[in-house]
């Protein structure tokens, strides 16, 4: 019973949770990725949490990320194709003639992108924002620029949803609906039967009469007082007599019945008390 409840639970637990989640809205923010050659990547990422950083907006653009953690968080060695392949080499293995060649991060704040110093993992993105990567050459402060785009260039304005059409019902008035035929049920009579039995006349037996030759031996013998004859009387039983009580088989019914629930409540206090 135990083990049963509990299943019970964590079903209703499991889904009620994918209920949750199925309601909980999705924020986005977008990213804008522009390579060497000038190839821009642009990627708008839906997630259900309030916030997440910087870096997992990246990894969750869907394009291959590779990145070295700092003091000031962590620093983007390779997007894509392009980069340094750190651990076997330095994030910032890149040269240009004496400048370093690596990806530079921005914010997009008030219609500009502002460079970040602090690395990926510690900025923090909530619904709405707009983060940028350019490889190129630069130093602590300044390197190459994503493009010029906004939110609304990289995720598209959700669809709204389609209005709710409630149906009107139509009400006939009374008066205009055409006339129908009243039916009256027809009543037959049912013949019962009698439950007074109806008694049977009893047969009547007749009465043998004795022979001359008897009447003859019968005076002779005594002509005084002779004998009258008997005639045995056969009384009927009467009409509508019950068959011997049947109160012995409804007293072996109650007390099978009452065993059987006797165990039954027995086992249900088992099963509670286990």
């Amino acid at each position: 019973m135990r083990s049963a409840r509990t299943l019970l639970l964590l079903l209703a637990m499991i889904l009620l949770s994918g209920v949750v989640s199925a309601q909980s809205p999705l924020n986005r923010a977008g990213v804008v990725v522009r390579f060497g050659d000038g190839e821009v990547v642009t990627a708008c990422v839906e997630f259900a949490e309030p916030t997440i950083s910087g870096l997992d907006l990246l990894e969750r653009s869907g394009l291959p990320v590779i990145s070295q953690q700092s003091s000031i968080g962590a620093a983007v060695c390779k997007i894509g194709r392009e980069g340094c392949d750190y651990p076997a080499t330095g994030c910032f293995c890149a040269r240009d003639q004496g400048r370093a060649v690596y990806w530079a991060f921005y914010r997009r704040e008030a219609g500009a992108w502002r460079y970040s110093s602090l690395g990926a993992s510690n900025v923090v993105v909530s619904d709405g924002d707009l983060h940028g990567w350019a490889w190129g050459p630069g130093d602590a402060s300044s390197g190459a620029v994503p493009p010029d785009l906004e939110l609304t260039d990289v995720c598209k304005p959700l669809a709204e949803p389609a209005p709710t059409t409630v149906p009107t019902a139509t009400i006939t008035p009374a008066s205009s609906l055409p006339p129908t035929a009243t039916v009256l049920p027809t009543v037959v009579p049912i013949a019962t039967a009698s439950s007074t039995p109806t008694a049977q006349p009893a047969t009547a037996i007749p009465t043998a009469l004795p022979s001359p030759t008897a009447i003859r031996q019968a005076d002779t013998i005594n002509t005084s007082s002779p004998s009258p004859a008997v005639t045995p009387a056969m009384t009927p039983p009467p009409a509508g007599s019950a068959p011997a009580s049947s109160g012995g088989q409804w007293l072996g019914f109650l007390l099978i019945a009452a065993v059987l629930i006797g165990g039954i409540v027995a086992t249900l206090s088992r099963q509670r008390s286990g």
